[in-house]
């Protein structure tokens, strides 16, 4: 949670002069070739982590080294062939792509991200191993490293090329990402290399035949298939997204710099700001899966009941209140991230969808949790199932709400907020009627807590009024809020001494 955290700051800073360099219609081509990206990414690598994840952390729970080891390299095999492909989709597709979503100048940016994509899909096959053997830093650090190396490589040679066109400027920032992905895979190899005096001595603890290649890879594949259905929905629908969302608002009367540069604010702009909060819960739901699957492979159901409900009540924690201060505190974020480099006009906009992105926080943030539970569970057909419904009305709602001119970009919000309460709702469903989860009254207490929040606005206004610096305004204000919150929360929560 806190490299992750680190990470989004890293991330949303480096978008400050990221976009004061390629502009708002740059960050739309920017955030463009994402969802293709994304989608081919899901492909070639969301799947098999979760599986690496998963089987090593049961075959450790039994002392199964050697089958664990299998594992590991039939999953690497897989991955590499997975990975390349992908790759040349995106490298001799770009041009397609870029004419199917409406701006033709995104063709020449897909060639810098394509790379990428073979890098991820090795670091994902490291990751998996070391959450499967539940030692998270490892993951954590690489995560850190690409934020840090894409800040360095992006900036640079998105100035450096800008001089040429928009278009340069992006490729240039999307090159810096495939550069940012060697560093983060050379330190996984590295870490990986570290430990292999601890995984000699396990090996030799073990005495056991590992499976075959052939009946390791369909163990592999048989549990990543649903992973990677259902990691495919969000991206597709992403990908359905960039095309109907600028395609739309210019049949309502933006031109297609205008629709570029919304879209961008959206997806670019409010998106780096609604993640910064929800990575904190992915860590929490990326934590849950090898833990659950060791509990479950050991029959330790109270013990999954009491992980389950811990991993919920962190999610809540989180993001309740992160829900409401974004809410509250929308356009004087977006003013203190991207006042430099955004127009009036922009930051109105910006703030704007913000507000509205504000509520799938929440649903966001405990769908991933709920998810990863259902994972550890071994239920991987249902997150599918819930994300297939959420997508599908997330496409509807955008492309009826969208249209309606009086909303245009913000329809986009409204419908992502639904789709993540929808497919939230038939995840815990699921997980009630197996008695995984129990509601907690203590966090009616939480929401309260939270909703107060939205009132810490008004102590905002009421410095600035006074003539206050703005900026330090806003980080008293926030400081205060957060202090006071979890000071709350710490009380309602604190372990009491029993009675004698």
């Amino acid at each position: 949670m806190l490299f992750g955290f680190l990470s989004k700051i890293i991330g949303a800073v480096y978008r400050i002069p990221l976009t004061g360099i390629i502009g708002a219609e740059g960050m739309g081509l920017y955030q463009m070739v994402f969802p293709l990206y994304t989608l081919l990414l899901t492909i070639s690598s969301s799947g098999l982590p979760s599986s690496i994840s998963k089987l090593i952390s049961e075959c450790y729970a039994k002392h199964e080294y050697r089958q664990g080891k299998k594992i590991l390299s039939v999953s690497f095999i897989l991955l590499t062939i997975f990975s390349v492909a992908c790759s040349l989709i995106i490298l001799f597709g770009a041009r397609l792509f870029a004419r199917f979503q409406g701006n033709i100048k995104a063709t020449i940016c897909y060639v810098g991200l394509a790379p990428a994509i073979i890098f991820v899909g090795l670091i994902s096959g490291f990751r998996g191993y070391f959450q499967g053997v539940q030692s998270m830093t490892p993951s954590a650090i690489s995560g850190f490293l690409e934020q840090l190396f894409k800040l360095a490589f992006g900036l640079y040679l998105a100035l450096t090329l800008k001089k040429k066109g928009v278009e340069y400027g992006v490729l240039g920032a999307l090159i810096g990402i495939s550069l940012s992905e060697v560093f983060a895979l050379l330190y996984l190899f590295i870490s990986y290399l570290c430990t292999k005096k601890k995984r000699g001595a396990l090996l030799k603890e073990d005495f056991s035949a590992p499976l075959s290649f052939s009946k390791t890879a369909k163990s592999v594949l048989s549990l990543s298939v649903f992973v990677t259905l259902g990691g495919l929905i969000m991206p597709l629908t992403m990908l359905i997204d960039s095309a109907v969302t600028i395609n739309i608002l210019k049949s309502i009367g933006f031109s297609v710099e205008r629709a570029t540069t919304m879209f961008g604010l959206q997806t670019g702009t409010v998106g780096s700001i609604i993640n910064m909060p929800v990575v904190l819960t992915l860590s929490v739901a990326t934590a849950i899966l090898p833990c659950v699957s060791a509990l479950a492979a050991r029959g330790d159901l109270d013990g999954v009941r009491g992980t389950a409900a811990k991993a919920f009540r962190m999610a809540i924690i989180i993001a309740l209140p992160a829900t409401v201060g974004v809410l509250a505190f929308a356009r004087p974020i977006i003013t203190l991230l991207y006042g430099h480099s955004l127009s009036m006009e922009e930051i109105k906009l910006a703030a704007s969808i913000l507000e509205v992105a504000s509520i799938s926080i929440f649903y966001l943030s405990l769908l991933q949790v709920s998810s990863g539970l259902l994972q550890g569970l071994s239920r991987f057909y249902v997150p599918l199932i819930s994300l297939a419904v959420g997508g599908l009305m997330k496409v509807v709602f955008n492309i009826v709400l969208i249209r309606i001119k009086a909303i245009n970009i913000l329809g986009g919000e409204v419908a992502s907020s639904i789709c993540y309460a929808s497919a939230l709702i038939i995840n815990l469903w699921v997980l009630k009627r197996q008695g995984v989860i129990k509601l907690d009254y203590k966090i009616l207490v939480v929401a309260l807590l939270s909703g107060l929040i939205y009132f810490s606005k008004y102590a905002f206004e009421f410095l600035v009024k006074t003539n206050l610096n703005f900026y330090l305004s806003l980080m008293l204000v926030i400081g205060f809020v957060v202090v006071v919150y979890f000071f709350f929360v710490w009380l309602l929560y604190r372990k009491r001494p029993k009675s004698l």
